[in-house]
């Protein structure tokens, strides 16, 4: 019996950890969208070809993509893209204690 008890907990905690490993896997997500410009809180403004919204917080360091470049606007663009935690500010600028998940661009293209 104390076999059988060992064997169930060591099975239970590999199975723990395999889990955890699976969640914590990011989803990249493919986008093919119109560049419309900033948001007023400057986000990345996209719109696809059925008319959904998608704001981005911000760009994977290695992309220079200034969002005030009017050249950019009404261009269709193929982005990667995936979500990620980032701290919450108050409007004071102070740190709420809480994280929210935004959309955040890995790649952008300008599409042909």
């Amino acid at each position: 019996m104390k076999t059988f008890y060992t064997t169930a907990v060591i099975l239970f905690i590999a199975f723990s950890f395999s889990a955890k490993k699976i969640t914590l896997q990011e989803t990249v997500h493919t986008l093919v969208a119109t560049y419309v410009g900033p948001t007023k809180s400057q986000d990345y403004k996209f719109v696809d070809d059925n008319n959904v919204e998608y704001l981005f917080y911000d760009l994977s360091k290695n992309i220079n993509f200034e969002k005030e470049d009017d050249s950019k606007i009404d261009k269709r663009f193929i982005l990667t893209w995936k979500n990620k935690l980032v701290d919450e500010y108050d409007l004071q600028g102070q740190k709420t204690g809480t994280q929210i998940t935004v959309k955040t661009i890995l790649s952008i293209k300008e599409s042909k």
